[in-house]
């Protein structure tokens, strides 16, 4: 290919046709699809790059590629209106780094005119900004103006749920009756909490016989699911996240976690994909999220405490009066998020099998819990954030588990705020990406490195017996 250093001009002709449009729906101008596909010769360490850019008010962002010199960015789409003048675009291409992110290249792109359905793809040279950024760096964007106009999603505010189940048929870390907990609590939510249950507001990815291609959760339909659950959001929408599944760890190599390790979800297809990353769930989940949008994450796996790297925590363990505490390895957000998780960092979640006997319980102790804790808010008397995490804590002890119920915020709130999933409270946080302390990203290399040697034998050790990696599996009472 070419490098291209010049505006993509191309001729636009008339597109006008007759939509069928819903009751409630409004018609967005066509819309112009940009794809930002790949990068090239930016050598700067650490090599972990993203591009950004602004356009309508809206800030947009690829997802980071770590470790690679010349990036690429495969899913990187981003629909922007387009009322038949010229667009123009200022890219900022990014170094994520656990100091902080920096502006390391730009390039301002201009289309004056668009064919309709000709997707026209051009590299564009960068200016660089820091050393290690060569003059022949350069980035690959695409752009395609749509063939027809496309509705608009209902005015008003919206509420939106993805759930996650997996029990792994078919292999050594089986986990029985854990991928139908993602259709009770499906139900549960849609019965009891007003989120609905269409395919336009609700998806459910699930493994198990008759489980179709595109609803098994896989990494990248876990990934698809997470972007659909967070697309389009605006100031007023509330979203739910649950996943019940195995969680998991893997050595942190930028020193910015404590323990050494990040937490993990693992996929159904785990052995060829990987697992995802806390960073990565963080990046695609929350950062996309504006100021005044609600999102509450249920993770019913092990080692979850910290499983969406947000900057506040707070353990309902502690002592009466104890308040929240920075995570020094989470990352600041706009957005109104709460996540709770089944278990901390170093411990396993566990399971009961016959409990997701009955038709409406789940079965993993943690989301049974819950649903203890909601009947007593529904039918007994409305309890706060507190209240509630103590009877969910209660719930857990009483099964002598071992597993220790984790709240993190992205930002800290009154424990005695009314208990719901629809409210939001304003943005308190002034600060932006990873959590510093005293304006230094703080380091454990010394703390970590024995913790690194000890998890590599560990894995080492679960694969001469045919498992995944930090599965702990126990009879009929198993780790998630």
């Amino acid at each position: 290919f070419l490098i291209n250093s010049t505006p993509l001009q191309v001729t636009m002709f008339s597109c006008c046709e007759n939509v069928s449009v819903e009751p409630g729906e409004e018609l967005l101008s066509t819309p112009v699809v940009i794809e930002v596909l790949m990068g090239r010769h930016f050598f700067v360490e650490p090599p972990n790059c993203y591009v950004t850019f602004t356009y309508g008010g809206r800030e947009y962002n690829t997802e980071t590629h770590e470790n690679a010199t010349s990036p690429q960015w495969p899913d990187s789409k981003h629909e922007l209106a387009y009322d038949g003048q010229p667009i123009s675009i200022d890219f900022a291409i990014m170094q994520r780094s656990a100091k902080e992110n920096v502006k390391i290249a730009s390039v301002t792109v201009k289309w004056d005119r668009f064919l309709p359905g000709l997707r026209k793809v051009a590299d564009y040279l960068v200016t660089p900004l820091v050393p290690g950024v060569k003059n022949t760096a350069a980035i690959r964007v695409a752009a395609t103006l749509q063939p027809q106009s496309m509705p608009k999603r209902p005015a008003g505010p919206r509420r939106k749920a993805l759930f996650v189940g997996i029990c792994y048929a078919g292999t050594e870390s089986y986990l029985p009756k854990c991928h139908e907990d993602a259709e009770k609590m499906k139900n549960y939510f849609c019965g009891h909490w007003g989120f609905n249950d269409t395919p336009e507001d609700t998806k459910v990815l699930m493994d198990g016989e008759g489980a179709s291609e595109s609803s098994r959760p896989t990494r990248d339909n876990i990934k698809a699911g997470m972007k659909w659950l967070v697309d389009e959001a605006v100031p007023g929408d509330s979203l739910l996240f649950f996943y019940s599944g195995h969680g998991s760890q893997q050595p942190n190599f930028n020193d910015r976690e404590k323990d050494g390790f990040d937490e993990t979800l693992v996929p159904v297809d785990v052995e060829t994909c990987g697992m995802l990353v806390d960073d990565e769930i963080n990046e695609i989940l929350v950062q996309p999220l504006p100021a005044g949008v609600r999102l509450t994450c249920f993770l019913d796996s092990c080692h979850s405490g910290s499983g969406l790297d947000l900057p506040y925590r707070w353990n309902p363990y502690m002592e009466e009066g104890a308040s929240w505490h920075l995570d020094q390895g989470g990352y600041y957000g706009d957005a109104d998020v709460i996540c709770v998780s089944a278990a901390a960092d170093d411990e396993t979640a566990k399971g009961v099998p016959a409990m997701g006997e009955r038709e409406d319980f789940p079965s993993g102790a943690f989301a049974a819990a819950w649903c203890v804790a909601c009947e007593v808010h529904e039918t007994q008397c409305k309890m706060n954030w507190k209240e509630m995490l103590k009877i969910v804590k209660d719930v857990c002890e009483d099964f002598h588990f071992g597993q220790s119920v984790q709240l993190s915020s992205s930002q800290k709130f009154d424990l005695k705020r009314e208990f719901n999933f629809h409210d939001c409270i304003p943005n308190s946080n002034d600060k932006k990406g990873a959590v510093v302390n005293d304006g230094e990203t703080p380091v454990y290399p010394s703390e970590n490195k024995l913790k690194k040697s000890a998890f590599i034998q560990h894995m080492q050790q679960m694969m001469q017996m045919g498992m995944p990696p930090g599965m702990d599996m126990g009879g009929m009472m198993m780790g998630f």
